[in-house]
């Protein structure tokens, strides 16, 4: 006649079921650590990258609103005046207007006579367009320029516009430069902040 069963032993199902239970718990503790770190490594390099894209979408918008005024001039042949303006780095505005006498672009009423408009169509550009990042550290200007629709250049030999964009952390620093030639050019402001795709600006006489 077989022994009795040892009455205090759990059954067999029992003691897996804790067994495997227990090993869950720790292999789920271990997961939550392992992925706690991949996230506090991973978070400054995803802000990172919303930054530069932040940086770049706004910074290209500037650049081709900026071109397209010289074109409009050529289209039109017609002098385009563009205006700019800058209060802060999340305040400001580009404009443009045919003939010599520049609109305001930080004008919001379309009704004005120095609303920004070409043939009834608004030709604004704010940091409202751009998602109202703080991207915008100087400008340096005389607040507006004119193009000549035969030359493409700057009616005003002597006018020139000088933007420099940077992202929120300061990694970033684009530079957009329109000489009197009337061409835009865009390039990283220097080495230590230099974008991917764009080349460093030349170093200043």
């Amino acid at each position: 006649m077989g022994q009795p069963a040892d009455q205090g032993a759990p059954p067999i199902g029992e003691a897996r079921r804790d067994k495997f239970s227990g090993f869950t718990i720790v292999e789920l503790m271990v997961s939550l650590v392992l992925l706690s770190i991949t996230l506090t490594l991973a978070l400054p390099s995803y802000r990172e990258m919303v930054e530069k894209r932040q940086l770049t979408q706004g910074a290209e918008q500037v650049f081709a609103f900026l071109n397209s005024a010289q074109g409009i001039a050529s289209r039109s042949n017609s002098v385009v005046t563009v205006s700019y303006s800058r209060t802060d780095e999340d305040d400001w505005c580009f404009g443009a207007v045919l003939g010599s006498m520049a609109c305001d672009c930080t004008e919001t009423v379309s009704t004005e006579a120095d609303f920004c408009e070409i043939d009834g169509g608004v030709i604004r550009l704010t940091n409202d367009h751009v998602g109202n990042t703080k991207i915008m550290e100087s400008m340096v200007g005389d607040g507006a320029y004119a193009y000549d629709p035969v030359r493409g250049l700057m009616v005003d030999l002597n006018d020139s516009l000088d933007v420099v964009m940077y992202s929120p952390n300061d990694g970033y620093q684009l530079r957009l430069i329109v000489s009197n030639t009337g061409h835009a050019v865009m390039c990283s402001k220097d080495a230590d902040h230099d974008i991917p795709g764009y080349k460093v600006c030349p170093a200043e006489p």
